[in-house]
């Protein structure tokens, strides 16, 4: 009785889904556990302590790094927002030029690291940028590219192709009767736009809002590079973890505590949110491709344009601006990274190999 019993639950997807559990016990919740119990112990003693959390809610100093994180995380997703709603209805909705080349190269800051985006505008922006140099030759004076600006920047720029996705595939979901129908009972197209587009947008719009915060609240690569005295949360965590001297896993954990508590907190009302009211599009009927006059297209296009060419002219500025090495100068730092960072680059395409959101945890 009890073997047949056995046998009925021993099936190959019961067998699959505790594999599944166990994993995302192993190398989610364990880890985030050993995090969240760390962040509750003295370091010195190990004895339970609320130091840690009352060090970051009455010192300036953390409360400064708590603001700095809100702050260019929420400029970051309201720029991503501002370029990326009209270049995913400009793309879905009107006939451009080469629109699937620009809609594949708008993609490409999704794949590019974040760091090496900071790196890129260092070259152009820093204090002997190129493009900083050449302003000044003509006498003038450009905004620094170090401290909160720069890092809005990278994030804006890396980070508005989450929303532009979003937002074209939500336009292309939509069913045109709709948007007839409320044409035939006499609204115009910005009262279409407002009372019947919008509104089944916003969904994604919303989930892609979401996307950015997180990826630019969690970044600490941007603002250790071209942050300089702009501290952040993740990039102190990161500090307190690795500190010169001696480490303070309690400070580093209740710091990533309170980055889990914050992106989790936008999670829950941006899941309140878009479940206030629900659309389901059958799609029957999709939106039509229309073209535009001639002075209409060009202005959407150079928009479209403009901002792929800044988004990706410092990674195009970096490959131009190799080759005009001297090719014994290349030739060295290509024989200097092989021979003396051979297990870095290893240890990043073997990363490569496994999923994004498990990297963190196996590198750690």
């Amino acid at each position: 009785m009890i073997s047949a019993r056995l046998r009925r639950y021993a099936t190959v997807w019961n067998f699959m889904l505790v594999s599944a559990f166990g994993v995302l016990f192993l190398l989610v919740l364990y880890p985030m556990f050993s995090i969240f119990y760390a962040s509750f112990l003295r370091p010195e003693t190990d004895v339970f302590s609320l130091d840690s959390y009352r060090k970051i809610f009455s010192k300036p100093f953390y409360l400064r790094c708590l603001g700095n994180s809100l702050f260019v995380s929420g400029l970051a997703t309201l720029f991503s927002l501002l370029i990326g709603i009209p270049f995913g209805f400009f793309t879905a909705r009107f006939r451009l030029p080469g629109k699937s080349v620009i809609r594949t190269l708008a993609t490409l800051p999704l794949i590019l690291p974040t760091f090496i985006g900071a790196e890129a505008w260092l070259l152009l922006l820093g204090r002997n940028g190129l493009l900083t140099r050449l302003c000044q030759q003509v006498g003038i004076s450009i905004p620094t590219i170090y401290g909160w600006q720069g890092i809005v920047l990278v994030f804006t720029l890396q980070f508005f192709p989450f929303v532009f996705l979003l937002v074209s595939a939500a336009i292309n979901s939509i069913d045109i009767s709709l948007e007839e129908s409320a044409r035939n009972l006499g609204a115009g197209p910005w009262r279409v736009f407002r009372t019947v587009t919008l509104p089944v947008v916003t969904p994604a719009i919303v989930s892609g809002a979401l996307i950015v915060f997180c990826m630019s609240i969690e970044n600490f690569g941007v603002p250790t590079i071209i942050g300089e005295e702009y501290k952040v949360l993740a990039e102190q965590a990161y500090s307190e973890f690795i500190s010169e001297m001696g480490g303070n896993p309690s400070m580093a954990g209740a710091l990533s505590m309170v980055l889990v508590f914050i992106t989790l907190l936008v999670t829950v009302v941006q899941k309140a949110w878009v479940e206030r009211k629900s659309y389901a599009m059958s799609s029957l009927r999709p939106p039509e491709v229309r073209r535009l006059p001639p002075l209409a297209t060009a202005g959407i296009w150079l928009f479209c344009a403009g901002i792929v060419f800044i988004s990706l002219f410092p990674f195009l500025l970096v490959i131009a601006y190799v080759p005009m090495l001297p090719p014994v100068m290349i030739a060295y730092w290509v024989r200097g990274a092989l021979m003396n960072m051979s297990d870095p680059i290893y240890n990043t395409f073997a990363l490569e190999q496994v999923p994004s959101d498990l990297k963190s945890t196996l590198a750690s």
